[in-house]
């Protein structure tokens, strides 16, 4: 009788461990954190203070406004993240400050400023 007890109880620590684990990635996913502060503390912390948290821009800096449909139309991934790495005009590059894993995934938050494919209706 004490195996099948010990058996079960394993299981709940285990299922209960898995389950706490899930939270917290799922978590760090949807607010950008993960070991080193991700790319919403990155955004913050680099590119903030000219392109602004909503991606717009300081207007009197004049930076590209990321949720302008035809720059990100104009603009390659290619050409953000060489824009991100060697920089561009008065912006710094970030080459020694990102790693490659980074840019992309700055490459990709920038892109999600961009505007929302309008959902196809149902016939």
């Amino acid at each position: 009788m004490k195996k099948p007890l010990s058996l079960v109880i394993v299981l709940i620590a285990l299922a209960t461990f898995l389950s706490v684990a899930w939270r917290e990635s799922d978590a760090s996913v949807q607010t950008g954190k993960s070991k080193g502060g991700g790319v919403v503390a990155s955004y913050k912390q680099h590119c903030a203070k000219c392109h602004a948290d909503d991606g717009k821009g300081i207007e009197s800096l004049q930076p590209p406004d990321f949720t302008d449909g035809k720059w990100q139309a104009d603009n390659t991934d290619k050409m953000i993240a060489d824009g991100i790495r060697n920089g561009k005009g008065v912006m710094p590059g970030f080459k020694e400050t990102m790693s490659p894993a980074q840019v992309n995934s700055m490459v990709k938050f920038v892109r999600a400023f961009g505007p929302k494919a309008a959902k196809s209706e149902k016939k």
